[in-house]
């Protein structure tokens, strides 16, 4: 009966921060820019697969220039470059210079 209950409360805890196991996405923010919305990656991605990082969709930042993405561990990614999901959603934050 204990194993039971552990197991539903990890159940519950992985779909109430939606992460469910082998369904992960990107999300993108435009922090900082002042019009403009960021891309959608609708995909949902398994742990180990790679995604395509999108570029800045209409975002605009007035006075600066749109370069690239940073995710939440501070790593660098440019458009067309590809990103391994190990199993979390990856927000990635827009960086202007």
């Amino acid at each position: 009966m204990k194993k039971l209950l552990i197991i539903f409360i990890v159940a519950f805890l992985l779909f109430a921060c939606g992460e469910l196991p082998g369904k992960y996405k990107v999300i993108y923010h435009g922090d900082g820019s002042t019009s403009g919305n960021p891309p959608t990656d609708k995909n949902e991605y398994a742990s180990g697969e790679y995604a395509t990082v999108l570029g800045k969709n209409t975002l605009e930042k007035q006075g600066y220039e749109f370069d690239g993405w940073n995710d939440n561990s501070g790593a660098h990614y440019n458009e067309g470059e590809e990103i391994e999901i190990k199993n979390i959603t990856i927000f990635l934050h827009s960086v202007w210079k």
